[in-house]
């Protein structure tokens, strides 16, 4: 996976929570988004049956993965950054208001009634984050 510059990535959040309805995951949003599925084939060539929903988008590096599109589902943004402090740096963009890391290293927020968790991923040589996002709770 190629390095995701940072405006990237907080744009591709924003097509998550664009798309992110309390029915569940709104597909054909995202592909008016510019999000293009990826196809995935067994050697066959015959599609694989319950593989994930991955989205790519041909000016953006990083991709969405999508769990079940109907009911509670969640849009998951995964991208490679191109060093470990990128994501502290990325952190700044909520200037300060997220709460601190749990035990696991994730942090949880609220955002426009998505339940919201950033986490970096990946190695020192190759490191990464995700953002999944949640659909909106129904009341």
């Amino acid at each position: 996976m190629p390095v995701s510059p940072l405006a990237d990535i907080y744009q591709s959040y924003n097509d998550c929570i664009a798309v992110a309805s309390p029915v569940g995951i709104d597909q054909a949003k995202l592909a008016s988004l510019g999000w293009v599925r990826a196809t995935s084939q067994a050697s066959d060539g015959k599609p694989i049956a319950g593989a994930p929903l991955i989205y790519g988008k041909a000016d953006r590096k990083p991709l969405i993965i999508l769990s079940d599109p109907s009911g509670e589902g969640l849009c998951i943004v995964m991208a490679r950054l191109s060093n470990r402090a990128a994501f502290g740096e990325f952190l700044k963009a909520w200037h300060g208001a997220l709460p601190a890391a749990d035990g696991n290293g994730a942090i949880s927020f609220r955002d426009e009634g998505h339940i919201v968790q950033i986490r970096q991923t990946g190695t020192d040589r190759e490191p990464g984050l995700s953002m999944a996002v949640m659909t909106p709770e129904t009341k």
